[in-house]
């Protein structure tokens, strides 16, 4: 396919041209999207094995970016970020031309002399505003969907994590065309300026606040959405589960990617009876993966940190506030603001007013 590639766009923060670049974008998007839709599953997944192939060929710069967004380890980086998105890459290879072909059904009463079919259509121009939390992930996870739909896309990663953004800007820019894939870049005023347009359809990952916001602009074109929020993730164990599998599962998923996860277990309803060994369990789970002492903890190179300062501070804040309102440390609760570290910590006898069990925790408490 031969087409002009428009320059890279880098939208700043709070840059004059703001208004001017993205509905420009915008439209060169749109008027490329005919040429996009037209595109054969063939076609397709030559891009997506193009994808994939740059993918693997910025495996280092990827370990790079994300250790330092957040200091994640190359282990957590493949599990939680690059084998998800070739996951959905091979997926997509494998299944397109299925989901490209028209599907025969019968006919109603009122069309009884006809035949029909129902036929699977690009949707237009889709806006994917992404996480920081899996910013790889979950930026290139519904591209991939996009783009085998025969969607033009524009991306808006998350202001948080520059380095991990540049990476994504670099693959896409090796496969697709920016009147194909555009990324732009800044913080939410630029995202409220991309829910002023039109778009077709709209991937959001974040909070529910957010959400429906999203969803209400969505709704001012009729565009479909599609939303992943978070929440309160609660688990509950009752005196017939086997204990000890059941903490060490909760210890892996709690503080995997430090507890910035949305399905991340935020609190634990345990039978009294099986309580005390439940609470030895998870400590001694949290010593055996994380570290004996708080020192160890702390140079453990698969404990990443906490996104940002601000968000270091909310969470210290939780943890003090489940305190002052009668809540145990059970384990951890120390933080170094200046590396955006909190050690894993165990909370018991929590009040359901605290902050803590009001609002998503997300991080590692």
């Amino acid at each position: 396919m031969n087409s002009p590639t428009l320059q890279s766009h880098h939208t700043e923060k709070n840059g004059a041209e703001t208004s001017v670049q993205i509905p420009e974008i915008f439209d060169q998007l749109k008027a490329f999207h005919p040429q996009i839709a037209k595109t054969t599953a063939k076609e397709r997944i030559q891009k997506l094995k193009q994808l994939h192939k740059a993918i693997e060929a910025n495996r280092d710069a990827i370990y790079r970016a994300l250790n330092a967004d957040f200091r994640k380890s190359e282990a957590e980086t493949d599990l939680t970020e690059i084998m998800q998105v070739v996951g959905e890459i091979r997926y997509a290879i494998r299944h397109l031309k299925k989901w490209l072909k028209p599907h025969r059904v019968a006919p109603t009463l009122v069309a009884l002399t006809t035949r029909s079919w129902i036929r699977y259509e690009p949707r237009g121009v889709v806006l994917v505003i992404s996480p920081w939390n899996y910013p790889f992930n979950l930026t290139l996870g519904p591209v991939v969907s996009a783009c085998a739909a025969g969607n033009c896309i524009m991306v808006k990663p998350s202001e948080f994590t520059p380095q991990t953004n540049a990476v994504v800007r670099k693959i896409l820019g090796e496969v697709f065309p920016e009147n194909e894939i555009a990324v732009i870049e800044g913080d939410a005023t630029v995202a409220t300026e991309l829910l002023k347009l039109p778009f077709d359809h709209i991937f959001f990952t974040g909070n529910p606040n957010v959400g429906k916001i999203v969803m209400k602009a969505a709704s001012e074109n009729l565009a479909s959405v599609t939303l992943e929020l978070g929440g309160k993730s609660p688990v509950i164990i009752d005196e017939s589960a086997n204990i000890n599998d059941a903490a060490k599962k909760v210890v892996w998923g709690k503080y995997l990617n430090m507890g910035q996860t949305c399905v991340a277990p935020d609190y634990v309803l345990v039978n009294s009876k099986v309580f005390p060994e439940f609470l030895e369990k998870v400590q001694h789970y949290i010593a055996k993966l994380y570290g004996e002492t708080e020192a160890e903890r702390k140079a453990n190179n698969s404990y990443p940190r906490v996104i940002s300062q601000r968000h270091h501070e909310r969470l210290v804040e939780l943890i003090r506030d489940a305190v002052e309102n009668g809540a145990t440390l059970a384990a951890g609760g120390q933080s170094d603001a200046a590396e955006k570290y909190i050690s894993p910590t165990v909370l018991t006898d929590v009040s359901p007013d605290s902050r803590v069990m009001q609002e998503e925790i997300f991080g590692p408490v």
